[in-house]
């Protein structure tokens, strides 16, 4: 039996704090009162959530669960926090968080891997970040964020980072996040923006790079890179059944009508039983891996949502273990 392996977990490295604790400017990192804050703006901040720094803490919920392996990136609140940096400073946070991260699989190879953060701003630099971070730095590939694959033409913007994917035999992550510029207004005062945001449009942004992927022929030339979408690929199992029955008037292939999925892989993380359920039915479980968003979500209820899912006993275990990537190495 192989070990239970969260391919959708999330870490701020100590050298990322650092770096943003010794700026004067926004952004970075204040102590008020003994707690830490981002601050990325004028009336912008947020609480830095220390258990995400804490490595003791995550392998103690990691050993009270079974999972003997997690694969690290950037926590998402810095995720969308890099889309608002200013230029010069998108480069050096990046290389922190390789460092990092790099730092962390040498030492703890046995429990953690990671993937690198690549820079939106300055995509140029993106193809030699990713070779150094896989063949330097020991680390599996990389995060990207979902609003690069709203359509072929924006996903085009990073062809090579997927030729160096293709050539390394790479895992890209993609995981809700927006570019530089294209952050969604704040709506300050309605109580339902984080659901808006969070669970709507997150959502709707995996949704939309699941179809690049799936509908276009954008990863053709790449066929030797992983690619792994975040929480079951938006609601693309949900909207699979919609696309066949207007495929007809919308002139698809007869293979693209099914649902199956042909070329990516999604993960469980941000979902129970009925999702995953509906995915493993309609998109097809040997496509499907563990994943939990720690810290943000807690591993066990991932693990109850597996267990409570209409999936017989070697399809779960599977989707644990991460079987989905054995067949491409």
């Amino acid at each position: 039996m192989g070990d239970l392996v969260d391919w959708h977990a999330h870490w701020v490295p100590p050298e990322v704090v650092a770096l943003l604790s010794d700026r004067g400017a926004e952004p970075r990192v204040v102590r008020e009162a003994g707690q830490r804050f981002i601050v990325t703006g004028p009336g912008r901040r947020q609480p830095l959530r220390e258990v995400q720094l804490d490595i003791a803490a995550r392998i103690a919920e990691m050993d009270k669960c079974g999972v003997q392996r997690q694969v690290l990136s950037l926590a998402v609140v810095l995720g969308h926090f890099m889309a608002r940096l200013p230029a010069v400073l998108e480069l050096p946070l990046v290389a922190a968080v390789n460092i990092g991260l790099a730092r962390l699989v040498s030492a703890r190879g046995d429990r953690f891997s990671g993937l690198a953060s690549l820079p939106m701003a300055h995509l140029e630099e993106a193809p030699a970040i990713l070779e150094k971070a896989v063949t330097e730095q020991g680390l599996l590939g990389a995060i990207l964020p979902a609003d690069a694959f709203a359509d072929k033409a924006a996903a085009s913007r990073l062809k090579d980072i997927f030729a160096v994917a293709d050539r390394l035999r790479a895992h890209l992550f993609i995981h809700p996040g927006p570019l530089p510029g294209g952050l969604s207004p704040s709506a300050a005062g309605d109580e339902a923006q984080m659901v808006r945001r969070r669970a709507v449009a997150f959502q709707d942004s995996l949704t939309a790079a699941a179809i690049t992927f799936e509908f276009t022929d954008f990863l053709d030339p790449y066929p030797n890179a992983v690619v792994h979408l975040a929480n079951l690929g938006g609601t693309i199992a949900f909207l699979a059944e919609r696309i066949a029955m207007t495929a007809e008037r919308m002139e698809l292939p007869a293979g693209l009508a099914g649902g199956r999925l042909r070329r990516i892989f999604v993960d469980t993380a941000s979902f129970g039983a009925r999702g995953v359920t509906l995915a493993a039915d309609v998109l097809g479980a040997e496509r499907m891996v563990f994943g939990t968003d720690s810290p943000a979500l807690r591993i066990a209820p991932a693990l109850r949502g597996l267990e409570e899912a209409a999936l017989d006993g070697p399809a779960a275990r599977a989707i644990l273990e991460g079987r989905a990537f054995d067949a491409i190495g």
